[in-house]
């Protein structure tokens, strides 16, 4: 009893700051901005016009990457009583890497992969804009959705060339599966990332992206109705479009939640009290180890990378924009700890318990082919510095929302619980997968396909 007191005085206190801040702010509700221009110089009037576009990389910049591969410099030696990733990239990992990339890894496999795909892009707000457009084969399916899947950081659209197919025939490619229903695809590279162009101007945000891909589908082309799906940025680019133009779409399927301490006073006061006594608020007993402190600790601890980008991206993407080593060990060291937090106590950041080589190498040449690391980092600016599209992210998803949680996501294996996310989002569809982390498309496609067939039957009519 004693143990207790002391954690009650302190959720009563937290609950009251909460209770004061909802009461000395009333959260009016968002007016989003409904155009925007980030092209060059002043606004002009974009080419509605969708190009066929085919990657085709110049052999002089793989020349230039092999003679940066050639000459990295490692100015540190692994510690000597620490073999695994506690300390970031592992040294002896990292020149494993280095050598593979430098003389195995085949880049014209990878982009005719990559071609095998249908790509396309189009202006819209003054941004060429880069989407993989899927289609089921002709007349097998009674029925075909239009589906928009937008990708995260630091990932592409390249995690998505597993789940595709799986979306588009999924009959055929997809284990146990018999279907009626198969998925138009549309998987647009965020402004910034891969191949489409970055802004020119401050302001870009999750908002604006959201307007953008809708004005893709809608304007461009020419849906009526369309269903969504995204994981790490790209939850909160399909749930924005969920909040502004819920008109147009079928549903909103996330396998990440934006659900975070002091989002909004009713969420909050659920987490502190679940973590105390969790069968007053969570109805499963899946339930009962729901910690707030743990998960919060967990997040943190994955979160450094954060404050930089947040705060300083165009400081901290120089040397990773100029340093092809640099930019893999950045970004690689994610792909261990955020696919299962355990993988960074292994020597080799137990990267390939999931992926290959190629595939992760594969991810890190389409951020340095393109230049596009500091764009991709400004992203994070452009949301935490902009209280108006935190704001936005507070407003209730009044859409049909599925939610499928993979255990080794950041923030714990404990997830979210219904009760919490329902605060938020119009829950429609809930469910816990027993494997997976943070880049489920990539990872355990098979899962996510399955998890978004079942949310999409059930939403659309």
């Amino acid at each position: 009893m004693g143990k207790l007191v002391p954690i009650v005085v302190v959720a009563l206190a937290v609950v009251v700051f909460f209770l004061y801040s909802k009461l000395s702010d009333s959260r009016e509700k968002f007016d989003f901005p409904k155009h925007g221009y980030f092209g060059s110089g002043t606004e002009k009037p974009d080419d509605k016009t969708i190009h066929p576009f085919k990657i085709e990389v110049p052999e002089a910049v793989l020349t230039d990457l092999k003679n940066r591969l050639t000459n990295a410099r490692f100015g540190h030696e692994q510690l000597e009583d620490v073999s695994d990733f506690e300390y970031g990239f592992n040294l002896k990992t990292l020149k494993v890497y280095r050598d593979y990339w430098l003389n195995k890894y085949d880049w014209r496999k990878q982009e005719k992969l990559l071609n095998t795909f249908s790509h396309f892009k189009t202006q819209i707000e003054g941004l060429n804009i880069h989407f993989i457009h899927a289609k089921p084969p002709a007349n097998k399916y009674k029925k075909v959705v239009p589906l928009l899947i937008v990708h995260g950081w630091p990932g592409n659209v390249f995690e998505f060339h597993k789940i595709i197919p799986m979306l588009t025939d999924p009959n055929a490619n997809l284990n146990g599966v018999q279907s009626d229903v198969a998925f138009e695809v549309v998987a647009p590279s965020i402004p910034g990332y891969g191949w489409s162009e970055q802004a020119k101007k401050s302001g870009f945000n999750q908002v604006a992206t959201a307007r953008i891909f809708n004005k893709l589908m809608v304007d461009r082309l020419k849906f009526k109705k369309y269903l969504v799906q995204g994981g790490d940025w790209g939850s909160l680019v399909v749930t924005n479009v969920g909040r502004m133009y819920p008109e147009n779409l079928y549903g909103v399927h996330v396998n990440m939640m934006f659900m975070f301490p002091g989002r909004d006073f009713k969420s909050t006061a659920m987490m502190i009290l679940g973590s105390i006594a969790p069968s007053w608020v969570f109805s499963s007993p899946e339930f009962a180890s729901f910690n707030m402190k743990r998960q919060f600790v967990e997040f943190i601890k994955e979160s450094g990378y954060m404050h930089l980008q947040a705060t300083k991206p165009d400081t901290v993407g120089v040397g990773l924009n100029d340093s092809p080593i640099g930019l893999l060990a950045y970004i690689l060291e994610k792909f261990s700890g955020w696919t299962n937090p355990l993988f960074i106590s292994h020597d080799d950041g137990g990267l390939e318990r999931k992926f290959t080589k190629d595939e992760l190498i594969t991810i890190i040449m389409i951020y340095w082919l393109n230049g596009n690391i500091v764009s991709s980092q400004r992203y994070y600016k452009e949301y935490f510095g902009n209280p108006e599209a935190m704001k936005f992210a507070e407003q209730y998803v009044s859409a049909p929302v599925g939610y499928a949680h993979f255990p080794h996501d950041l923030g714990g294996d404990a997830g979210m619980p219904p009760e919490i996310v329902s605060v938020a989002y119009n829950l429609t569809h809930y469910y816990r997968h027993k494997d997976g982390g943070h880049f489920a498309a990539f990872e355990v496609p098979q899962y996510l396909a399955k998890d978004f067939i079942t949310f999409a039957k059930k939403v659309v009519p």
